[in-house]
């Protein structure tokens, strides 16, 4: 009988842990999870013998609807909870229909259009928004981040003759093979739009300041917060990947954030929870968790900065 009651438990508990990691795991990285079992599981049917086919081609392809499916219901508790929160009288018909969507979806959109007026003002050649006044922790000046752009462009040139190379060999329909230039074209200009977009956003931002008495966070549209020094518990250097760093201080992936352009980080805050923050993430505004993984140039500065600054914090 105790056997049977504690397979129960066990049982219980990994589904607990599934559940937990649906809830943890944001939309896009379900999605993307979802195309790599699609883009396999069209792989695996190529290789399979003729007589196996006709019983799993169609489970291959339910997979990632099932990843999908299973997201979704794990998120019932927090839909019901925005409904809840947007029944009251006063509510704006925005944001009961927001309320339907998951808020990355919402935030995504948000984000697309921060990029669409970044690169607009880009084209204005629009001045910046000032800044605070003190100490600024730069990002791309030691980082990868001017490199990844011109990755990006390069890429993207290359990408058109191509694309046109490939669907001449390949397609012989003309109706077809213009549909792709088309499709080609707008994917290279929008990476070369996001590229201008970012770079105009992250040169106005400079890096992030700390002053007197908050760390001002900006990665252009992608980050953004205000951490008060007096939410700051203490300053610790990385030099492992985040993943290997909380593993090894036990420290669960749902309680960090990652607020970096494109490099590891290589500091780490820990904020004290009496004290509640707000970081937005590609335009997502949540709660910052208890860690927060920065990448600076010099992150010595960091520790200094908060070090002079303890006194009067």
């Amino acid at each position: 009988m105790e056997n049977g009651m504690d397979g129960q438990g066990a049982i219980r508990q990994a589904v607990q842990r599934k559940i937990t990691w649906l809830q943890d795991t944001n939309w896009w990285q379900m999605l993307g999870y979802a195309w790599l079992v699609f883009i396999f599981g069209r792989l695996a049917s190529i290789v399979l013998p003729a007589a196996l086919k006709p019983f799993l081609d169609k489970p291959l392809l339910m997979l990632p609807l099932l990843l999908i499916v299973a997201k979704d219901l794990a998120g019932i508790p927090d839909f019901t909870g925005r409904l809840r929160r947007v029944a009251r009288k006063g509510t704006s018909w925005r944001e009961r229909v927001g309320a339907a969507f998951p808020p990355e979806f919402l935030a995504l959109y948000r984000f697309e259009r921060a990029m669409r007026r970044a690169f607009f003002a880009w084209m204005r050649r629009q001045p910046h928004a000032p800044r605070p006044a003190g100490t600024v922790l730069t990002y791309t000046e030691r980082g990868s981040y001017t490199t990844v752009l011109a990755i990006a462009v390069f890429s993207a040139c290359i990408e058109l003759p191509l694309d046109a190379a490939i669907a001449s060999l390949f397609i012989d329909n003309p109706g077809v093979r213009s549909i792709l230039h088309t499709c080609s074209l707008l994917s290279a200009a929008s990476i070369l739009m996001y590229v201008a977009a970012d770079r105009w956003l992250v040169r106005g931002a400079q890096g992030h300041v700390l002053t007197g008495d908050a760390l001002d966070l900006s990665i252009g549209a992608r980050a953004s917060g205000l951490i008060p020094l007096g939410a700051i518990e203490r300053v610790e250097s990385v030099g492992e990947k985040p993943d290997e760093w909380c593993k090894r201080h036990g420290v669960a992936k749902r309680d960090t954030v990652t607020v970096s352009p494109f490099d590891a980080p290589n500091v780490v805050l820990r904020l004290r929870r009496e004290r509640p923050v707000t970081i937005i993430t590609y335009q997502l505004e949540k709660p910052a968790p208890a860690y927060v993984f920065l990448y600076l140039d010099r992150p010595e500065l960091l520790s200094a900065a908060l070090q002079r600054a303890a006194p009067s914090a």
